[in-house]
């Protein structure tokens, strides 16, 4: 548990350097025995990608694999998109800080609960939230969109 705190604790300060470059404020780790493979932030349009997709997208590059094994860690829970490509990228455990019902629905592609559509995947994925830090990620949300909406 010590340990998911202290990746949990880098996906957000990852959020806090993607608001401080005017990105959405996300952040996110991938871990795997123990080492940090990735480490991203978001970026804006045209070249929009989520802090997690791009996580998973450098992690592939230096693995050169599945991610079985890896563990994807969020500052916010993921959207679908991301929930999807992780499951395809063979990650079965996501931990997050900020649920999406502490948010605004419109930051999400669907207002069903991730946990329903997990249930219809394949196999299994192991989807945490880790409460005591879902206001340090909601503080920087918070401070996004003050200056945005």
């Amino acid at each position: 548990m010590k340990e998911n705190i202290k990746y949990l604790k880098s996906a957000i300060k990852k959020s806090e350097e993607s608001f401080l470059k005017g990105f959405f404020p996300v952040g996110a780790i991938i871990v795997k025995n123990g080492k940090i493979i990735s480490s991203e932030i978001s970026t804006v349009y045209p070249d929009y990608k989520h802090a997690e997709l791009k996580a998973i997208d450098k992690a592939f590059s230096k693995l050169k694999n599945s991610l079985e094994s890896c563990v994807l860690y969020s500052s916010l829970e993921p959207c679908l998109m991301c929930l999807t490509v992780a499951y395809w990228a063979g990650i079965r455990k996501i931990i997050f800080a900020c649920d999406k019902q502490s948010v605004s629905l419109e930051y999400f592609e669907s207002n069903k609960r991730n946990q329903e559509i997990i249930k219809t995947f394949q196999e299994e994925i192991n989807f945490i939230q880790i409460k005591s830090l879902r206001d340090s990620s909601l503080e920087v949300i918070r401070k996004w969109e003050k200056i945005n909406n």
